[in-house]
């Protein structure tokens, strides 16, 4: 990821993933480690531990405000209730711990319908489900972008499925999954 150039909000972006590269900032050369985002990660895995998952955590300063964004996760999906659930009790311990000295904003929710596939669990759930590809480049190619069916995944190898063929891909291949948000086909008659 390349440095923020100097119009751009600072961003501290933490992925917990699997199988693709943990996201940094590279401030000056240098990664910047956020006791902000590990005290919320340990707090949420601890208190929601068998309820809520960490998709992400994004915590970034504007100019007069920062803000803490906490995507979460769990098998059957997230409601407004549990991002209400999990905000006001992480609000409470940030508050208890006074780790931000600073006024900002806490948002909590969900990853979204068409988000990116970044852990291994959230390839695991996809399986049946229709995701947009960009595979990195090869060579002298340049990326390429398809939109094909998951049909099967075994770490680190995948099946997929389009209107032209079925292919066989690696992780390694992959430089993004996003899930394409499909709405029910009516039947004829």
């Amino acid at each position: 990821m390349r440095p923020p150039t100097s119009g751009e909000p600072r961003a501290l972006l933490v992925g917990f993933t699997e199988i693709f590269r943990e996201r940094e900032l590279r401030v000056s050369g240098t990664v910047e480690q956020s006791p902000v985002i590990e005290n919320v990660r340990s707090f949420i895995e601890t208190t929601f531990a068998g309820r809520y998952e960490i998709y992400d955590i994004l915590y970034r300063g504007g100019k007069h405000r920062f803000a803490l964004q906490v995507f979460i996760d769990s098998p059957t999906g997230i409601t407004i209730h549990d991002c209400e659930v999990v905000s006001r009790a992480l609000g409470n311990h940030l508050d208890e711990v006074d780790l931000i000295h600073l006024p900002y904003n806490l948002e909590v929710s969900s990853p979204g319908v068409e988000r990116r596939l970044r852990r291994t669990v959230d390839f695991e759930r996809s399986v049946g489900k229709l995701v947009r590809w960009v595979l990195r480049p090869v060579g002298a190619s340049s990326k390429e972008v398809f939109q094909a069916r998951l049909e099967e995944f075994s770490p680190p190898q995948m099946r997929v499925s389009s209107e032209k063929e079925l292919r066989e891909l690696t992780i390694d291949q992959v430089e993004e999954a996003r899930l394409v948000l499909e709405f029910p086909r009516k039947k004829k008659g």
